[in-house]
């Protein structure tokens, strides 16, 4: 990126949560999880270029979901620029496909996609370069799910999602995701989460990973329909394993051939709702390298 008209695009892709467990909080009432995490080629679009102004712009024409404000990517380049004492401004441009507070991480994705897009920037123009750790460090105060974001790689996330280590997963098996439209506050379900109500989870697997969400209960409690929605993918066949990611309200469903998915769509497209985003597909290990041109 030598010349001032050049243009840096990146996908920032969708995380889906397999599991997603609460094992204990802090003394200030921040939860600790373990959650096994993919990611989907599923994914929003950055363009980043020079500018003589800080601009964000959502682009309205071409993203399915659309934001009245983008403020994540905006706390993101502040973040950057500070900790690197840089001067430089840009011109940010979100295309947003993924559900907005469906438990899919979009803004985690774009916050990470954008480090990733700047330190690449960055590390051109200067000798003193911007490592991924440095990256790591930043992404963790911006969103508890930027660095796993910033892998963009099948991983387990521990602590408050921070600890990252890797792990492997299948990846020639067939993704379906259905959310309903339906955005629930991740801080109102932490607050009204209750471990005693452990014993009502619902548990699956997949291959070798236990399908299990503590946040399912509460987050059924305050919005029913996502019962319904796990029902619905409990009756398709051959259906390998499903569950919410994340706080939902999106779940999921996995097939072993794309027979069987496309037989599953089939039967919900009898029970659609009008308000209902599907989205079907496979896992990518995206890792660091994630560049458009």
């Amino acid at each position: 990126m030598k010349q001032i008209n050049q243009t840096l695009t990146l996908f920032a892709p969708a995380k889906l949560n397999l599991n997603l467990e609460v094992v204990g909080k802090d003394r200030d009432n921040f939860h600790f999880i373990k959650s096994q995490v993919c990611f989907l080629k599923l994914y929003d679009i950055i363009t980043l270029r020079f500018n003589k102004n800080s601009l964000i712009l959502v682009d309205k024409k071409n993203s399915k979901f659309c934001l009245d404000e983008e403020t994540i990517l905006k706390k993101t380049i502040t973040t950057f620029k500070k900790r690197f004492d840089w001067r430089k401004n840009f011109k940010i441009t979100l295309t947003k496909n993924i559900p907005i507070g469906a438990g899919l991480g979009g803004g985690s994705a774009d916050a990470a996609s954008l480090l990733l897009g700047l330190r690449k920037i960055y590390n051109q123009e200067n000798k003193n370069k911007v490592t991924i750790n440095n990256l790591l460090t930043i992404g963790k105060d911006i969103g508890s799910d930027v660095p796993a974001c910033i892998y963009s790689r099948s991983l387990i996330a521990t602590g408050k999602g921070e600890n990252i280590s890797m792990c492997s997963m299948p990846n020639n098996k067939h993704f379906l995701i259905l959310f309903p439209g339906i955005s629930i506050s991740t801080r109102s379900i932490f607050q009204n989460f209750d471990k005693k109500k452990y014993n009502d989870i619902f548990v699956n697997s997949f291959e070798s990973i236990k399908v299990i969400n503590s946040l399912l209960p509460v987050v059924s409690c305050i919005e029913p329909k996502i019962k319904q929605i796990l029902s619905i993918l409990k009756s398709l066949n051959n259906v390998q394993s499903y569950g919410m990611t994340g706080s939902g309200s999106a779940c999921y469903a996995i097939f072993n051939n794309i027979n069987d998915l496309k037989n599953a769509l089939r039967m919900i497209k009898i029970r659609r709702e009008n308000d209902w985003f599907i989205w079907y597909g496979k896992k990518k290990e995206f890792g660091f390298n994630r560049f458009l041109y």
